[in-house]
């Protein structure tokens, strides 16, 4: 028999088929499955269209599909549109699978599927865990103006700030006016007007890459940037203090991370692992075992009653 994961993004969707021994038998990669960017005809046709794919590249049938697994971009978020996707996934579907958020691939790549929880801080932020006995909870996620806490976004919009009040005298002035305007090739007073509101019209991803600017302003020496990346590792560890209080872990479990803001490493990583180890959390903080679209698959597998190997990541990336 055969599984199929299913890790919808903001931007595409990425679906990945296992056979019985968790071997790769294919793959492929198509655009997002978000209700509010393709409709719901458009995740019936897209979801439709790459089974029909897999199956013929690996030359088998639908049925021998044993279960499925879907992450869906935005899936309980909305009631309506969370009803709206029940009833279509379920109108194409003729074989056994499940739904939900696409965060709980990255807790079945982070974790492998074990108890723990996955911190995801990209454009966006959320946290999502499961408990030893399948409790799940999530923490932030609500988007940006009203959440997203620690994301790129947000620090990107503090970069901003800070750099505007540095700009006027309000703040001293560090190395991140000097990186900001070399970076954007600012060359008059208050042209990060003209920049963040013509330029770049606001865009959520455009201004989530002023979070490079503060890396490289911490990675000078600036302490207004290190403030920043110690606030943002504030706001992820209130994520896991929150999830981890909520699920009652029993035992040492594992937190993952992924997203672009850990790339800023050290000085992300380490005032958050300093605040995990002060609360007395026994958690070990990792990188992620696995691939989202491989978290899929895994989960497609382990909810088909099978037993994850001791050696799955080697198998899942061989």
């Amino acid at each position: 028999m055969y599984y199929l994961g299913i890790d919808g993004g903001g931007t595409k969707t990425r679906y990945l088929l296992v056979n019985d021994k968790l071997e790769r038998v294919g793959d492929c990669e198509s655009k997002t499955i978000h209700i509010h960017q393709v409709g719901i005809n458009g995740i019936k046709e897209e979801i439709t269209t790459n089974i029909s794919k897999l199956c013929k590249e690996a030359n088998i049938e639908a049925k021998d599909i044993a279960f499925v697994f879907a992450g869906v971009p935005g899936y309980g978020e909305s009631q309506e549109d969370k009803l709206k996707i029940d009833e279509a996934i379920k109108e194409i579907m003729t074989v056994p699978y499940m739904i939900d958020n696409d965060a709980v691939n990255g807790w079945a790549a982070g974790t492998a599927c074990k108890p723990g929880i996955n911190m995801v801080a990209g454009t966006g932020s959320i946290a999502y865990g499961r408990n030893e006995s399948g409790k799940l909870a999530r923490c932030g996620g609500w988007g940006p103006g009203i959440g997203d806490d620690a994301s790129a976004y947000w620090i990107g919009i503090r970069t901003i700030n800070e750099y505007t009040k540095q700009k006027d005298g309000r703040n001293e002035k560090t190395v991140l006016v000097d990186i900001l305007e070399k970076e954007y090739n600012i060359s008059y007073d208050f042209e990060i007007v003209d920049i963040v509101f013509n330029r770049l019209k606001q865009d959520r991803t455009q201004l989530a890459g002023f979070s490079k600017i503060c890396f490289l302003a911490a990675e000078a020496g600036c302490p207004a940037a290190k403030r920043i990346f110690e606030e943002a590792a504030e706001n992820l560890f209130k994520h896991i203090k929150s999830l981890s209080k909520t699920l009652e872990f029993t035992n040492d479990f594992v937190v993952s991370y992924t997203g672009g803001v850990f790339k800023a490493g050290r000085h992300i990583l380490e005032p958050l692992a300093r605040m995990i180890e002060e609360a007395g959390l026994k958690c070990k903080l990792q990188e992620p075992e696995l691939e989202p679209w491989n978290g899929a698959a895994l989960l497609a597998y382990k909810l088909a009653g099978n037993e994850i190997p001791v050696n799955y990541k080697e198998i899942m990336e061989g």
